[in-house]
């Protein structure tokens, strides 16, 4: 029987003392037997005498221990002893064993010796039964030589593992305060998700992981005191079968109670209150400290949180909830710089206050400057409510001047949000007004209020650099002459984006977007409830919303939209790849006059620290022309 603390590798350190005191004791045996011409069989007594005689007068003295330096000789020029160790092994195991043998290790210890090399070649045997067993293999047949030509020594070792050993059979017992259904549900999961069953290879690394899978359980919900009271796996070696048996103790049931914060100097606790997902009586749930820390950390108020509870056995009903908060700053004042083919050069000033009116009320403001767009825009954000809602209210004021189509607009705006895991969740309200102009063609005004809908789901592994998963995003918005706005429509917006690895270097992005503006016509909507293609993001290969509708010299807004594209990234370095992609689709205003153009080409890739950075060089097919563009980021 071989118990669950049974299968650990052992310390071996002592094992070149042991063998120098052996060397000792045989060189005292050969000097006596031939000075004093003693009998054979009395040498051995005699040399058995000497070594207990030794370690009894002088217990803390290594007969390996060499004599004080004031005492030496002045050091000979001596070759180090060097042997090489052959293992005749699959490539399986080869790793284990090289790494744990103390024949290895031993190599370079510069008191080895001939004798030594002996005393370790006969103990290697034991030791790689025993870490053969830590990887299931209970049965090995190990054969062991070694042999020394002009001073050359090999030690050469011929393992056959056998087969390995299996899980025959696993009992789970649960003890503790837990009883009744309860403790008959824990146990059923515990089964469910025990990993190490019936007819799997018994490992000693998945035996320890299996028992605190199960584990995790107990702690993880209402029983954060809960241990393993003893654990046992029964070896068969003739059959090669496993039993395990892993009895766990509940300990008591834990409960929350009130939050204790601390950290706080310039906001008001009902910050961290309103955050709080925990209610005081219900039962401890590691999940909901672990969210509660995550709201904290994710709110701007802090720049770091930790939550945390006692565990002690003796006192487990309304346990304090700690919170300890690092505060930010409240107020924050930052300037920025930068440049796209989308919009050209741009510089912009931005105004934070986390504090407004000391009540914790987030104000914000930003100032953008940029070749053909300008902008002043700010929000007030409110807290986070008890539920989770985040409510803000927001004004903006834009000037725009592309494809020569000159637009002043004016936004007043109210969003209330949520996010639940990777989805987000917006319900918005917007009044805008915009003036166009279009020298010789138009000069017009339109107004709408829009109440809107918004989706948003990010399931990739990695939101600056993605590789796996999906990005999604829907948006509805409606508007009607009887309130406010100048012409009725229905606004429906669906974009996707999808990753996926390729190879050990390789990534396909696959992209679509697909937009619709129900109305009788395109007049009297204002130009951001249309459509507009081509730039960065859209169609490569075209001007920034290049695409649309032809009027005079100027292109504008359509209600349709179609965009599809079709990427490939080859990493040739961790932070630098290379790319080639296909791009089409276009806006109309009509189906009937939807006739997406093309685009393709190749680009650079870099993982900057804000995002990923794009170059491309790309031709537009239809255009005859090829761009340059160059983004950071993705958009979602």
């Amino acid at each position: 029987m071989i118990a669950g603390g049974f299968l650990r590798k052992q310390d071996y350190a002592p094992s070149l003392q042991q063998a120098e005191k052996a060397s000792v004791a045989g060189a005292f045996v050969s000097i006596m037997s031939k000075n004093l011409r003693m009998p054979a069989t009395a040498a051995p007594i005699l040399a058995v005498s000497f070594a207990a005689w030794t370690l009894l007068a002088f217990p803390s003295v290594s007969l390996a221990q060499t004599p004080p330096e004031s005492a030496q000789a002045p050091p000979a020029t001596t070759q180090a002893f060097r042997y090489v160790v052959e293992l005749a092994v699959p490539e399986a195991q080869r790793k284990l064993l090289q790494d744990n043998l103390e024949i290895y290790t031993a190599r370079d210890n510069p008191r080895m010796n001939a004798d030594q090399l002996r005393f370790l070649v006969r103990r290697t045997p034991e030791q790689m039964r025993e870490l053969l067993a830590t990887e299931g293999y209970y049965s090995p047949s190990i054969e062991s030589t070694l042999e020394e030509r002009q001073g050359a020594w090999t030690a050469r070792f011929a393992i056959t593992p056998g087969e390995t050993s299996r899980v025959a059979d696993v009992k789970l017992e649960l003890r503790g305060a837990i009883s009744g259904e309860e403790s008959l549900a824990r146990l059923t999961r515990m089964r469910e998700r025990w990993p190490l069953s019936k007819g799997l290879v018994f490992r000693q690394s998945h035996w320890e992981a299996a028992k605190r899978s199960v584990l995790q359980l107990l702690l993880a919900e209402q029983y954060p005191a809960a241990k393993i009271a003893s654990s046992q796996a029964t070896v068969d070696p003739k059959t090669r079968q496993v039993s395990l048996q892993v009895v766990l103790d509940s300990g008591p049931a834990f409960s929350f109670g009130d939050l204790e914060v601390s950290g706080l100097e310039r906001y008001p606790q009902s910050i961290v209150e309103r955050l709080n997902v925990i209610k005081p009586d219900s039962p401890y749930s590691q999940a909901k400290l672990l969210q509660l820390q995550s709201r904290l950390q994710d709110s701007r108020y802090f720049t770091g949180a930790t939550v945390s509870t006692d565990t002690d056995p003796e006192r487990p009903v309304r346990v304090p909830v700690k919170v300890q908060v690092a505060e930010a700053q409240s107020r924050k004042l930052g300037f920025g710089a930068g440049a796209s083919t989308n919009s050209g050069a741009r510089g912009q000033l931005e105004y934070e206050d986390l504090n407004f009116l000391d009540r914790a009320w987030r104000l914000s403001g930003l100032l953008k400057l940029e070749s053909k767009k300008q902008l002043l825009s700010g929000e007030i954000q409110f807290p986070r409510t008890e539920n989770g809602y985040v409510d803000s209210v927001s004004a903006l004021t834009e000037r725009t001047d592309i494809e020569n189509v000159l637009t002043r607009k004016h936004t007043l705006g109210a969003k209330r949000a949520r996010v639940i895991g990777n989805t987000e969740k917006a319900y918005s309200l917007q009044y805008e007004t915009e003036h166009d102009v279009i020298d010789g063609v138009l000069n017009e005004s339109s107004q709408a209020l829009v109440p809107g809908y918004a989706w948003t789901r990010r399931q990739v592994d990695n939101l600056l650099y993605p590789s796996e998963g999906y990005l999604l995003s829907a948006q509805v918005g409606v508007a009607t002459k009887a309130l406010l706005s100048d012409q009725d429509f229905v606004r429906n917006h669906l974009k996707g984006t999808y990753y996926r690895r390729v190879g050990s270097r390789g990534g396909l992005i696959l992209r679509a977007e697909l937009g619709a503006t129900l109305a009788r016509s395109r007049e009297g909507i204002p130009s951001d409830f249309l459509f507009r293609a081509g730039g960065d993001q859209s169609v490569r290969g075209y001007a920034y919303q290049s695409l649309g509708v032809k009027l005079g010299d100027a292109i504008v807004g359509g209600r349709y939209l179609g965009l599809a594209s079709a990427e490939y990234v080859h990493w040739l370095k961790p932070q630098w790849g290379a790319a080639v992609f296909y791009d089409l689709g276009t806006a109309a205003d009509s189906l009937r006059d939807f006739h997406p153009v093309h685009g393709y080409g190749a680009g650079a890739r870099w993982k900057s620290p804000v995002g990923l950075l794009k170059l491309d060089l790309a031709h537009g097919r239809e255009a005859g022309k090829t761009r340059v563009h160059f983004s950071v980021g993705i958009s979602f």
